[in-house]
């Protein structure tokens, strides 16, 4: 039997993504202010995580509609853009001279690496062809999706669902296993959502104690603050600030089959992926 097709996000019949569903993964990206769990590291998110932003992104990540692998990806890429664009002179600067930068995916448990699930590394992948096509530093600059980090093991499980944002931030406070080298690497952090921050913020920590220089985090979506009501429609843009202010050797080889990937150099249209 076969089932009319749903939009992902509203449920409206016939098409896979409406047009106004699509539209809440156009941004702007905004600054995530109540990650408190992240500490200093800068987070943007595309939109807020709640209404039919919601679901379409659970749809995604939980494997019931693989039908939007496309346009997630379409939505990491131009993430990518706008995170590229609202960068400091002076940090592109740095990043230009360093010679290249790495995208690397928060890690995902093993259950879903099991499944072949690994949506923050697809995620990632996509961001790191956005970052080759846009960044603004010009010159060469090889960009590397790098999935690098892998979880410890843990006594409980790592599900978040229906814990209070202290248990979530206890559940994600330890720091991850840095598989292989990243030292004097520019890394950008990828997830698909930020909730308290402390995934984020322990991945940075992990790759700061590595030696790499963490730039900051981008996400699609972001948790509501538990602090304060939301004003506007729903999947909307997160709380926001203004924009972003403010060659080493590839690191270790591929450690993983999935989500290691050479995205691009930014000079004169030379995209590899």
């Amino acid at each position: 039997m076969l089932v009319p097709l749903r939009c992902a996000g509203c449920g409206t019949w016939d098409t896979r993504l409406c047009p106004s569903c699509r539209h809440l993964l156009d941004g702007p990206l905004s600054e995530v202010l109540h990650a408190d769990g992240a500490g200093d590291l800068p987070i943007h998110a595309l939109a807020t995580y709640r209404g039919p932003l919601r679901a379409l992104v659970l749809g995604w990540k939980n494997g019931g509609r693989e039908d939007l692998a496309e346009v997630m990806g379409e939505a990491g890429q131009h993430a990518a853009g706008l995170w590229s664009a609202g960068l400091e002179t002076s940090l592109v600067q740095e990043v230009t001279k360093a010679g290249g930068v790495l995208v690397v995916p928060a890690p995902s448990g093993l259950t879903r690496r099991l499944r072949g699930r690994l949506v923050a590394a697809d995620l990632a992948d996509a961001v790191a062809r956005g970052i080759a096509r846009s960044w603004p530093g010009g010159g060469d600059l090889l960009v590397l999706s790098a999935d690098v980090l892998r979880r410890r093991p843990r006594l409980r499980g790592a599900h978040q669902r229906g814990r209070s944002a202290r248990r979530r931030r206890l559940n994600r406070a330890s720091p991850p296993r840095v598989l292989a080298p990243v030292e004097g690497w520019p890394v950008l952090l990828v997830d698909d959502v930020v909730t308290t921050g402390s995934t984020l913020g322990s991945c940075a920590r992990a790759l700061e104690a590595a030696r790499a220089r963490c730039l900051g985090a981008l996400v699609l979506a972001a948790a509501p603050s538990p602090r304060a009501q939301v004003s506007g429609v729903p999947g909307g843009s997160a709380p926001s600030r203004p924009p972003l202010s403010a060659s080493p050797a590839p690191p270790g080889g591929r450690v993983s089959a999935h989500g290691d990937q050479v995205a691009g150099k930014s000079a004169a249209g030379v995209h590899m992926v």
